[in-house]
């Protein structure tokens, strides 16, 4: 299906998009007023880029709002960040401890990962992603990111190279992350390994 949905090469020009609730609105084709609810799905997981504006997860900043976009390792990103986020729009119950316990999940999934990174997994853990979005808030800077179905269709490059090429056509610079999730995993295992050869 993601062939036939890639955005045209360069800056969108118009609005490309992909969302679960643009899909299952798509699938039913569903009158106007039905549709415009099946496509609060968005929320769930949704990636838009226009030439006006960035949207992950139906929560849309204007372009002339951002100030960067940060770049992620696709595979650090996706098993960190991403599913804090996409576990954030759920609608599940909220209990003490569950960002402390998905936090201590990832980054040991990550540092096995990143631990016997070889081959065709090493190239993987290069891939990277824009997959967070820094922008003027009412009050304060904000960040907009990613989830677990946008980080995946911007694993593409295609669809990445049109956000990346989208935000620079609006001067909108875009950078490395500092607080990269296989980073801090590498930093991990070289203390383990340092640690064994005691």
């Amino acid at each position: 299906m993601l062939p036939r949905l890639r955005p045209p090469a360069g800056p969108v020009s118009g609005r490309w998009g992909f969302g679960i609730g643009d899909a299952v609105a798509g699938l039913t084709r569903a009158p106007a007023p039905v549709g415009a609810v099946l496509r609060l799905l968005n929320h769930v997981g949704s990636l838009g880029i226009s030439a006006e504006a960035v949207e992950f997860d139906g929560d849309e900043v204007d372009w002339t709002d951002v100030k960067s976009v940060e770049t992620h390792s696709l595979v650090g990103y996706l098993l960190s960040d991403a599913l804090e986020a996409q576990v954030g729009k759920l609608p599940l119950p909220r209990f003490p401890g569950r960002g402390l316990l998905i936090d201590v999940a990832s980054d040991a999934v990550l540092t096995v990962l990143v631990a016997g990174a070889g081959g065709a997994l090493a190239d993987l853990l290069d891939v990277r992603v824009p997959a967070q979005v820094n922008y003027r808030g009412m009050i304060r800077n904000r960040t907009l990111s990613a989830g677990v179905l946008a980080t995946l269709l911007m694993a593409d490059p295609a669809v990445r190279d049109a956000l990346i090429a989208t935000a620079q056509a609006h001067g909108v610079p875009v950078r490395r992350a500092d607080d990269d999730a296989i980073d801090a995993a590498e930093r991990r295992v070289q203390r383990v390994r340092r640690w064994r050869n005691r």
